[in-house]
């Protein structure tokens, strides 16, 4: 499995995904409906303002989709859900599909702001999963995949971080909330800014 680690807050997630489109042409839906909805696709960071996704997930980003010049056989998936709760949701799944997660602000923690995530299927990963069938995974691109996911980290960790709290990339709109009185999650403990763990 593939997975970058960074601190972003809503902003620093939408030019992430505007920096995705750019690379190679993406298709980027919500990773979960909404209750009883259908899945949501969007089809640019401007779409996700303006639908209530950010906050349907609690005031972050969270998504999924895949570059079309990596595969082109993700599905979406429909699963029932307890009737006290609803009758379904969908959740799209693949295994050439990235997702893309958010950090939210840590209840347990002083709100402090946690790790956003981007991950995906490597294809060693994938072949060791027994219930990825090979059809599914050959069908993947993995050179393709792992240059672009490549050239995304290296955009990540080179041009649009602005510090580094333990080697990870705080993005320039957690930065600009870090000097606005705002603190980050990292083990083991809550940073602000002044804390000699992070870098600028």
């Amino acid at each position: 499995m593939a997975q970058l680690d960074f601190y972003a807050n809503s902003s620093d997630i939408l030019e992430v995904i505007d920096y995705m489109s750019e690379l190679s042409p993406l298709r980027l839906f919500e990773a979960y409906s909404r209750k009883d909805h259908k899945i949501r696709e969007f089809k640019s960071s401007k779409d996700i303002l303006l639908s209530s996704h950010i906050e349907d997930n609690h005031g972050g980003v969270f998504v999924r989709g895949w570059w079309e010049s990596v595969t082109s056989t993700p599905f979406v998936k429909t699963f029932d859900l307890n009737p006290n709760i609803g009758k379904y949701r969908q959740s799209l799944e693949g295994v050439g599909i990235f997702q893309l997660l958010q950090g939210r602000p840590k209840d347990s923690a002083e709100n402090a702001l946690d790790l956003s995530r981007f991950t995906h299927w490597n294809q060693k990963g994938a072949l060791q999963r027994a219930h990825l069938s090979d059809n599914d995974i050959n069908e993947v691109n993995w050179t393709e995949f792992k240059s672009l996911s490549g050239k995304l980290n290296r955009h990540i960790k080179n041009k649009m971080f602005k510090a580094k709290l333990f080697s990870r990339p705080v993005l320039q709109g957690a930065y600009s909330d870090l000097k606005n009185g705002g603190s980050l999650f990292g083990q083991p403990g809550v940073f602000s800014l002044g804390s000699l763990e992070i870098e600028s």
